[in-house]
């Protein structure tokens, strides 16, 4: 699904803002691109590990459920996929937060663009890690951090496709 909206929003762009280069799009990508690594880190060690309190039992699952239950049975593959809803409602807020900042339909599109294909890529990277096993090299090495956050120490290794910001912020595995 992101790879055909993130080809709308670049086709719409484009109609809004004509005058705007299509080579721009390369830097608004690897632009969204980084920053999806330090949103993957920022919402995997500040958000996804709080169980917040909600009355309605339906907004509670939407919001909080995806990655609690994912911990509570880490080898499901029912629960290693982001659900579109969840997904959908989070890429609103960033394309609006990307619009905010930059002013312009044309660079939000560009940087969702490379934000919805670092979410690919930790979707497949994720899924990889917990459904296969993979002796040696990279999703090796990233599975062994992972699991040492989910089964040692939840407040290491949040970084699942890079170990970058873990590093950065010395969250790394001890």
């Amino acid at each position: 699904m992101f790879p055909l909206l993130a080809i709308l929003l670049i086709y719409v762009s484009r109609l809004i803002e004509p005058e705007r280069h299509g080579g721009e799009l390369f830097w608004l990508f690897l632009l969204g691109l980084f920053a999806w690594t330090l949103l993957e880190y920022g919402l995997h060690r500040f958000i996804f590990h709080i169980d917040f309190e909600f009355r309605n039992p339906k907004t509670a699952e939407f919001i909080n459920g995806s990655h609690l239950s994912h911990h509570a049975a880490p080898r499901d593959p029912d629960k290693l996929l982001v659900k579109p809803a969840y997904g959908l409602t989070v890429s609103a807020i960033l394309f609006g937060l990307a619009y905010l900042l930059s002013g312009s339909f044309f660079s939000a599109s560009g940087i969702i663009a490379g934000i919805w294909a670092g979410v690919l890529y930790y979707e497949s990277v994720h899924y990889r890690v917990h459904l296969t096993t993979a002796p040696s090299g990279f999703i090796a090495r990233q599975r062994r951090a992972h699991f040492y956050h989910h089964f040692t120490n939840r407040e290491r290794c949040f970084g699942v496709t890079s170990p970058l910001w873990d590093y950065v912020f010395r969250t790394q595995r001890n």
